[in-house]
């Protein structure tokens, strides 16, 4: 009877550990299934990074973990100060343009501006007095045996004025005047209508002579040559990397500075942050690497830490202010980046 009456125990133990099991597995399934069902809006998500209005991203490979099998990362810029280095770049009110990666295998690369170009598709961006003279400068007319220095760029409605130094066995003022006019959808061609030298006006002795500007002054530079009386400024080389890949539609001279117009037929409505900020960058699908981190089919969302200051971007030294701001990041992938304005980090040169 005890051994029979222990065997009925054992019996109903084991149903009863066995029916505790099932219980536990269909509620572990539950769990996954959930989970499953989790990943799967996930990866809808992730697949509309590449998807905006009416434009899709081309996919050029076949997509796998480590790469969205796009090389396309669209980027909307709104109410931003966007610089290369140091004050050269633009402000832009508006803009909407695309990063593409120089190796199609590879992706996106912050920290190394000559692995990708922009494409400008429409919108527009202003050179001020301050950008332009950065830009000629700090670049265009760094360098050793350098024709022309101490370059002051102001504007105004229809005429642009350059002034500063050119060197004719000494250094000497000058200061031109004159509108700019599109040639190509790239080229800015300035024919000064006003020249100076040294303090003397040369407007109307020049011609008189049958002189040209080129016959008394060599000035060549990346992105830039005089020609005759004709300075012609290439904006696909003027700037540092990333390259431009851009077609002007319209340039305009203003009191505001040099205003570029972009219209290639790629029209995409700016979205709103989810913070619904003002002033923002917003890169959308693709693969981008910062720092150690490559998101891919990435949502990045950049505003200012400052809640009521303009986004002041700095592509150069992008480490630093994210560093002075800080990241968050949303359950469907998203990265949301408050960063220190360039204008208040310390001026000690680009940190590692």
């Amino acid at each position: 009877m005890k051994t029979q009456s222990a065997k009925c125990s054992l019996i109903l133990l084991g149903a009863l550990l066995g029916a505790g099991s099932a219980l536990a597995y269909e509620s572990l399934t539950q769990q996954v299934q959930q989970k499953f069902e989790q990943i799967k809006r996930v990866k809808r998500t992730t697949v509309d990074q590449s998807t905006y209005g009416d434009h899709e991203s081309p996919i050029v490979r076949t997509a796998q973990l480590r790469d969205s099998g796009h090389t396309e990362s669209l980027m909307f810029v709104t109410n931003t100060n966007f610089r290369f280095v140091g004050d050269i770049g633009f402000y832009v009110p508006r803009l909407t343009l695309s990063l593409h990666p120089n190796d199609p295998a590879s992706p996106v690369v912050f920290d190394d501006p000559t692995s990708f170009y922009l494409k400008p598709h429409d919108g527009e961006v202003v050179l001020t007095s301050r950008s332009l003279g950065a830009l000629f400068n700090e670049h265009v007319f760094k360098f050793e045996g350098a024709p022309l220095k101490d370059l002051k760029l102001a504007t105004a409605p229809g005429q642009l004025t350059l002034s500063g130094q050119l060197f004719r066995s000494k250094w000497i003022p000058f200061v031109m005047k004159g509108p700019l006019k599109l040639e190509q959808g790239h080229l800015l061609l300035f024919t000064p209508s006003f020249v100076e030298v040294d303090g003397v006006e040369a407007t109307k002795v020049l011609p008189a002579a049958n002189v040209k500007l080129d016959e008394l002054l060599k000035v060549e530079a990346v992105g830039v040559k005089l020609i005759g009386n004709t300075i012609h400024l290439d904006a696909r080389q003027l700037f540092p990397p990333p390259k431009l890949d851009l077609t002007i539609k319209e340039a305009r001279l203003e009191a505001r500075g040099l205003v570029l117009s972009f219209a290639d037929g790629l029209t995409l409505e700016a979205p709103k942050t989810r913070q619904n900020a003002e002033s923002y960058m917003i890169v959308k699908g693709g693969d981008v690497k910062f720092m150690r981190t490559m998101p891919v089919n990435v949502l990045l969302e950049m505003t200012s830490k400052t809640v009521s200051e303009e986004l002041d971007f700095c592509l150069y030294r992008y480490r630093e202010q994210v560093a002075g701001g800080w990241l968050k990041f949303a359950t469907d992938g998203g990265i949301f980046g408050y960063l220190q304005n360039c204008g208040t980090l310390a001026k000690k040169g680009t940190q590692p």
